[in-house]
């Protein structure tokens, strides 16, 4: 699976230019602004507890810049936030809107829709996603008529109630191909019990809404779930 967000931390990562640790002084991090960015990941749901943490002290914040209490202060705050959403599993019930969500998607994949969910951090990520997954399925006989997917923005929005955005395409780039698609889409999405609103207009996403945001994380154990 792709990995989520990682063109975010990519771009916001703290710190001097890398010169070496050897002559890099450490510098203290903005821990609350640190800590949003844990519970992104923890809450999202496509990140596991390890390689949050990796994402975190590598790519969001400059390893050689970053002192020992401080990272000792990540390594906790990762072990709480993923403790709290463990705990917090616990008590959602068996099915979710993600899972109903991914169930739409699958189908939609089967039926030569692209479907990706967490496709990079911005609408050109997903879009590049997409195209590759089709030049890949392409190459192995696979043929795809467009795609849907929603992007890291999306999942930060949806964590805080505004509801899902869904962008789609055609490969054929007709109108009324994508028309067509949009129409599956949401035909699929309700079909699992979910609401979305759509004006039929093309040049606007699909919005699922409402939708309450409860994916279980990957376990950084093999032996779990």
């Amino acid at each position: 699976m792709l990995k989520i967000f990682r063109r975010l931390f990519a771009g916001q990562r703290r710190g001097l230019q890398s010169r070496g640790a050897s002559d890099t002084p450490a510098e203290k991090i903005d821990r609350a602004d640190t800590a949003e960015r844990i519970e992104i990941l923890a809450r999202g749901g496509f990140e596991s507890r390890a390689s949050t943490l990796e994402t975190i002290l590598d790519e969001y914040l400059d390893p050689d810049t970053v002192d020992p209490e401080d990272r000792r202060w990540v390594e906790a705050e990762v072990a709480r936030a993923f403790a709290a959403k463990r705990a917090d599993e616990v008590t959602w019930p068996l099915e979710t809107d993600f899972d109903r969500l991914a169930v739409a998607f699958d189908a939609l994949d089967a039926r030569g829709i692209i479907a990706l969910h967490c496709a990079g951090y911005t609408r050109s990520d997903g879009i590049s996603d997409a195209a590759e997954v089709y030049h890949q399925r392409r190459e192995r006989g696979r043929a795809s008529r467009g795609f849907v997917f929603y992007h890291g923005q999306d999942v930060e929005a949806v964590l805080v109630d505004r509801g899902l955005y869904l962008a789609f395409g055609a490969f054929d780039e007709r109108d009324e191909t994508m028309a067509a698609i949009a129409a599956e889409i949401v035909a699929a999405v309700e079909a699992q019990g979910l609401r979305t609103e759509w004006d039929g207009d093309v040049g606007r996403r699909i919005l699922v809404h409402p939708i309450r945001w409860l994916k279980r994380s990957p376990s950084d154990d093999p032996r779990e779930g």
